[in-house]
């Protein structure tokens, strides 16, 4: 990748993803359904960025979100942190 950044996403619901490994995707396109896989209670999202693709080797990265809604309020250049409730209206 252009700037040695891999997205991981985990716990999508089962045969949903729509997209293959690799593909660009846009703004707002259908990457898959949420789901609860894995040893959860609720459905959510797991996504981080990192620095190669083996995620045994990676780094994580920060990301940062230009509008996003955080337990019920918008924020802007903002970087979730765990226990926040993120929406998307």
């Amino acid at each position: 990748m252009a700037n040695n950044e891999f997205l991981f996403f985990a716990h999508f619901k089962q045969n949903s993803i729509v997209v293959k490994q690799g593909q660009k995707v846009k703004k707002g396109e259908l990457i898959g359904l949420c789901g609860n896989s894995g040893n959860s209670s609720e459905e959510h999202l797991h996504f981080h960025i990192q620095n190669v693709e083996d995620i045994n080797k990676a780094t994580g990265a920060k990301c940062y979100f230009d509008k996003i809604i955080v337990n019920g309020k918008i924020k802007n250049d903002y970087s979730p942190v765990k226990g926040d409730k993120i929406e998307n209206k």
